[in-house]
């Protein structure tokens, strides 16, 4: 995953909690998101900009991307997937890479999973060699 972009709005417990420890998937997971049970996440408090609710997790409505994850209450971080909403108000910590986004999508619920954070050249790294791997494979029926 590579962090933001609200991932400042996390403290540094927050965050080492997020990388440092094993997340497991719940049964509430589909096409639209998965969420993950495992520990708690700590905010940095702050005076809420008019329109964002109380709770530190919760930011102005911004647009989502596809991998995105969001931690509403600080606790159970969901990965939103191909089928989930374009965009709301909760504070989005990470975005997980294309190349892992279908990984995710074939873990059954009780999956152990640690996230780690990459760079942006690491994400786009895994992406080529992704799509190297698939023209490989496609090379086979050609």
């Amino acid at each position: 995953m590579v962090l933001g972009l609200y991932d400042y709005r996390l403290t540094d417990v927050g965050l080492s909690a997020l990388l440092d420890q094993p997340w497991k998937l719940s049964t509430v997971a589909d096409r639209i998101g998965f969420r993950y049970g495992g520990g708690k996440l700590d905010w940095r408090e702050r005076v809420q900009p008019f329109g964002a609710g109380s709770d530190p997790s919760n930011i102005v409505d911004a647009g989502y991307p596809v991998g995105s994850i969001q931690v509403p209450g600080g606790v159970e971080p969901i990965i939103l997937h191909r089928d989930a909403v374009s965009g709301g108000g909760y504070a989005m910590v990470a975005t997980v890479i294309s190349a892992d986004l279908s990984l995710v999508g074939q873990c059954a619920p009780g999956t152990m999973t640690n996230f780690k954070s990459v760079t942006m050249e690491e994400a786009l790294a895994a992406r080529a060699h992704g799509q190297e791997r698939l023209r490989k494979v496609q090379g086979l029926w050609s």
